[in-house]
C-alpha cells in the first residue's frame, strides 16, 4: 500500500469520528455564555471526550488525527522533492 493510499484510508475511516469532535468542541466554546442547559452542556462534554460509546475511542482518534497530518506532511515533501 502506497503512502497517499494508506492516508486516504485512515482519513476517510476517521473523518466522521474527527467531524463530530470538532462539531462539538465548536459547540463547546460558548459552554460559559448559557446559550444552551447544563444538561445539553453535560451531554456535549460526553460526546467531545467520547464517554458516550467506547471507552478510549478519543485516544484512538487523536493518533489517527496525529497519523493523518505526519503522513500528509510526508506526502507534501515527497512532492516537493520531485519538482
Amino acid at each position: 500500500m502506497t503512502l497517499r493510499k494508506f492516508h486516504k484510508t485512515v482519513a476517510l475511516i476517521f473523518s466522521p469520528f474527527l467531524l463530530l469532535t470538532s462539531i462539538t468542541g465548536i459547540i463547546l466554546l460558548w459552554r460559559k455564555d448559557d446559550v444552551y442547559s447544563k444538561e445539553t452542556k453535560n451531554f456535549l462534554i460526553g460526546l467531545h471526550n467520547w464517554e458516550y460509546g467506547a471507552k478510549y475511542i478519543g485516544s484512538a482518534l487523536g493518533l489517527a488525527l496525529i497519523l493523518i497530518v505526519i503522513t500528509g506532511i510526508m506526502i507534501a515533501l515527497r512532492g516537493k522533492k520531485s519538482n
